[in-house]
C-alpha cells in the first residue's frame, strides 16, 4: 500500500490567506471610518466658520449704515447666527461678539475690533 506522508499544506495556507484579508478588510474599513468622520467634521467646521464671517459682516454692516440697537440675529438654512455690539475701551472701536450655530448643533464664538474712522477690522479672535 502506498503510505503518504504529508504533514499537510491546504488547511495552514488557508489559514494563513483568511487571516491576510481579515487584516485588509480590517484596515480598509477603519480607513473609510475614519476619512468618513474627518468629511464630516471638515464640513462642519466649515459651515460654522461660514456662519462667523456671515456674523462678521452682518455686524459691520449694521454699524456702517447707522441701525438702530445694539444686537441682531439672522437664521440661515445651515444655521443661526447672532451678533452684539458694544462700546470699546479705545475711542472710535467698536468690541463685536458673534455666535454661530449650525443645525446640527456646533456652536462658535469670534470676537471682533472694528475701527470706526477707518472703517477697518481690527483683530479677530475665536473663542
Amino acid at each position: 500500500m502506498y503510505k503518504h506522508k504529508s504533514n499537510g499544506f491546504i488547511y495552514p495556507a488557508v489559514l494563513f490567506v483568511s487571516a491576510v484579508v481579515l487584516l485588509v478588510i480590517s484596515y480598509t474599513s477603519s480607513d473609510f471610518i475614519t476619512r468618513k468622520t474627518f468629511d464630516k467634521e471638515t464640513a462642519e467646521f466649515c459651515t460654522v466658520e461660514n456662519l462667523l464671517q456671515n456674523g462678521a459682516l452682518l455686524s459691520i454692516r449694521h454699524v456702517l449704515q447707522g441701525q438702530k440697537g445694539q444686537s441682531g440675529k439672522k437664521r440661515f438654512s445651515y444655521g443661526v447666527v447672532s451678533y452684539e455690539i458694544r462700546a470699546s475701551i479705545h475711542q472710535d472701536e467698536l468690541d463685536m461678539f458673534i455666535k454661530g450655530e449650525t443645525r446640527s448643533g456646533t456652536k462658535r464664538e469670534a470676537h471682533i475690533s472694528f475701527d470706526q474712522k477707518k472703517k477697518k477690522l481690527i483683530q479677530w479672535t475665536e473663542v
